[in-house]
């Protein structure tokens, strides 16, 4: 008999599936379709402009989405199976969760050693501070942009303020944080599934893909990013608490849903989308449990999966004054509340595309990344077609495409325009693991054998690991720059005298899609010279003469300038 999507108890008295494909269909037909991807990848490998494969990926994500959606519509007279009788999880299977946490922390290995960028040394003039001069204001009053308020991340702020108690200046203890907290994702994901009643494949599958999804690796490498990596790592464990609570009925694991909300929420506000999927998880049937308490039995954990979004949300409004975040710069608005047709384009195609197919192409590469990414878009298109969606599995499927297309509304300004280099990627973190779990259930859908379909998961991992590696190589080039820049200005000046004033020529703004000093140049000299405050650094020739100027150029020693980004 075919298997499910569900564990086998819990599959038990379901409907029989559709027949699936064999093997060697799929093989066939995902070779077909990777030659002719590679047909017209190879030639636009040599294109100058990167946008044309950025574009060409977006195409193929709507090819890949598209049909996922329609085939997974519910259909006439398949309601009535849904309800699966009550069983327990499966019996733990941690073999797979241990694959994915080696294989995320071998992908990431690379970037421990990699040096502070950008935003890294704004954060480090904030947070050596003492607590009450650092990180008391952030929880009093929030994030100052020199003139309002702007954001509330004061649990973000205190993961780097007691990073700092352990590594001070040195760089890779803060990025050895950054995969930690990946890979207590990655767990989060695994025990997720497991508690959605999912098979023990299709567990190491999600969780597996998300490790090494090339998408994330601004979000992980970038220590910058710890704000997005806490809101979704504490986001994740809300999400499998929930699970665990409508499952057994355990207050205990409500209220350890809302307090992990409660946390990520104040470490970015990204995290508000997680009672969205809260309630989204009534579409997935659940055991019927009559010796559950009254209280999970009845609608009021519904109305506090409203309400503490909401108290969270008046509580940030009260401490920030308004709703916060970045401002336009014609008017002082909230960039948020900016909500154009090229958001909604964003939100439905281009965030979506990025999370599936993300590839930075301002990255130098050679022949190797576009073969490996026709691959895998061939593998996923395959997928995608070949499916056999049953009752529960359209159910999961909805839960996955509500995740992808709702999880970067509240980032929706960054999607706006194209983005070849991933510049705003660590805004689709948390939905990466919506597609994770999406292509895992496809996986599942095409093949009932588990070994095979652990085989395909396995050789898109290994795809994916190419991907992500190309990625990591960005921003390697990045830090190495960083630190070179850093490490020169001791051959202009060795001890600047009081007050002195830098004007620094050639400093590129992104270096291969990654920010290189679109902020932080004047806190990374100040860094490098033993954070002496009395430093000014100018990007710019001012026309009146200060003292102790010094000029420095530093267009010839900083080489390899990416192209701009279009706007």
């Amino acid at each position: 008999m075919e298997s499910s999507i569900l564990s086998a108890p819990a599959a038990s008295g379901l409907r029989q599936p559709q027949r699936r494909p064999s093997a060697s269909r799929v093989v066939f037909i995902a070779i077909g379709t990777a030659l002719l991807l590679s047909a017209v990848l190879c030639p636009l490998s040599c294109v100058g402009d990167p946008t044309w494969r950025f574009r060409l990926f977006q195409v193929l994500a709507i090819v890949f989405f598209v049909p996922v959606l329609l085939r997974n519509l519910p259909r006439r007279g398949q309601a009535a199976d849904v309800e699966p009788p009550a069983v327990a999880p499966q019996s733990a299977r941690f073999a797979g969760l241990l694959v994915a946490l080696a294989a995320g922390a071998s992908a990431y290995a690379a970037t421990i050693p990699l040096y502070f960028i950008c935003d890294d040394f704004e954060h480090l003039a904030l947070i050596r501070h003492p607590f009450m001069t650092s990180l008391w204001p952030q929880l009093t009053k929030g994030q100052f942009d020199g003139l309002a308020y702007i954001f509330y991340r004061p649990v973000g702020f205190a993961s780097l303020f007691l990073d700092f108690r352990l590594w001070h200046y040195w760089a890779p203890g803060y990025h050895l944080t950054n995969v930690s907290l990946h890979l207590l994702c990655i767990a989060a994901v695994f025990f997720f599934c497991k508690q959605l009643q999912l098979k023990s494949e299709t567990c190491m599958a999600a969780s597996l893909i998300f490790a090494v999804l090339p998408v994330n690796v601004q979000a992980v490498t970038w220590i910058g990013c710890r704000f997005d990596q806490l809101a979704t790592t504490l986001g994740m464990w809300s999400l499998t608490s929930a699970a665990h609570f409508r499952r057994t009925g355990k207050v205990s694991s409500y209220a350890m849903a809302i307090l992990f909300f409660a946390l990520a929420v104040t470490s970015k506000e990204s995290a508000y989308v997680v009672p969205i999927l809260w309630l989204a998880l009534e579409l997935i049937p659940q055991d019927r449990q009559p010796l559950r308490p009254p209280f999970a039995r009845s609608s009021a954990p519904l109305l506090g999966y409203v309400l503490a979004p909401l108290l969270m949300l008046f509580h940030r409004l009260h401490t920030l004054g308004g709703i916060g975040g970045y401002r336009l710069t014609t008017d002082g608005s909230p960039l948020a509340q900016s909500f154009r047709t090229q958001s909604l384009v964003g939100i439905l195609i281009r965030a979506p595309a990025e999370t599936l197919f993300g590839y930075n192409w301002l990255q130098p590469s050679g022949r190797i990344l576009p073969l490996a990414a026709g691959a895998t878009a061939a593998i996923f298109l395959t997928l995608c077609l070949l499916a056999k969606p049953t009752p529960i599995g359209r159910r999961i499927t909805w839960f996955c495409l509500i995740w992808v297309f709702v999880a970067p509304i509240p980032t929706h300004f960054y999607f706006r325009t194209p983005d070849p280099g991933l510049f705003s990627s660590r805004a689709v973190y948390f939905g990466s693991i919506g597609v994770s779990l999406l292509l895992a259930v496809l996986l599942s859908q095409t093949f009932s054998n588990p070994k095979v379909s652990l085989t395909w998961a396995f050789s898109i991992s290994l795809l994916l690991l190419i991907g992500l590696h190309h990625n990591v190589g960005a921003w390697r080039s990045a830090a190495q720059q960083s630190r070179t820049f850093l490490s020169s200005l001791d051959s202009f000046q060795p001890t600047p005298p009081p007050r002195a004033v830098f004007f620094i020529k050639g400093i590129p703004d992104i270096v291969n899609g990654v920010p290189f000093f679109t902020v932080g140049l004047e806190n990374a000299v100040r860094f490098h010279y033993s954070w002496r405050d009395d430093i000014r650094v100018r990007t710019e020739q001012s026309r009146f003469v200060e003292p102790w100027a010094i000029t420095i150029d530093m267009t010839s020693r900083l080489k390899g300038d990416p192209p701009e980004l279009p706007h």
